[in-house]
């Protein structure tokens, strides 16, 4: 695998600057707790019965691979008010797990232009969830769109 850590991941480690589908900038809260975050939305299935509230989409995946993310994607693109603002949030290990299987993916750079999203790494995010959300659907870690978020729980990949 080419490249080091820093290499493959890029600015986004460098803050939580997160570049929009036009290539303006935004930014998530950045005391956001993203293991509270996970828990809450893992919480919001839109599943879960005797609710007529939004809810989020989750999915469970048995390994981690961009083909994972893009079903999780296909899931949530019709629930979302802005299918185009989506943006995946994975943990450290989870991004060091997709380089180490997809050997022609040589940084996020390659992972965000396969799925035609960005891609955010947040070493705070549980290795057992992967979010894919609107920037706006979330004021730190209460969830203001469940719509626009999906969560993806992946099994015992690690």
């Amino acid at each position: 695998m080419a490249g080091t850590q820093t290499d493959r991941y890029g600015p986004e480690l460098a803050g939580h600057t997160i570049k929009d589908a036009d290539g303006g900038v935004r930014t998530m809260d950045e005391s956001t707790d993203f293991e509270e975050l996970a828990s809450r939305v893992r919480t919001q299935s839109e599943d879960a019965a005797g609710s007529d509230t939004d809810r989020v989409t989750i999915r469970s995946f048995q390994e981690l691979s961009p083909d994972a993310l893009s079903e999780l994607l296909e899931a949530a693109e019709p629930n979302a008010a802005d299918p185009g603002s989506l943006v995946f949030v994975l943990s450290r290990a989870n991004a060091d797990l997709l380089f180490e299987r997809e050997h022609d993916l040589g940084g996020i750079d390659d992972l965000e232009t396969e799925l035609g999203r960005e891609i955010r790494v947040e070493g705070s995010m549980p290795d057992d969830t992967i979010l894919l959300l609107d920037p706006d659907a979330v004021d730190g870690e209460e969830l203001l769109e469940p719509e626009s978020i999906a969560c993806g729980i992946v099994g015992s990949d690690h």
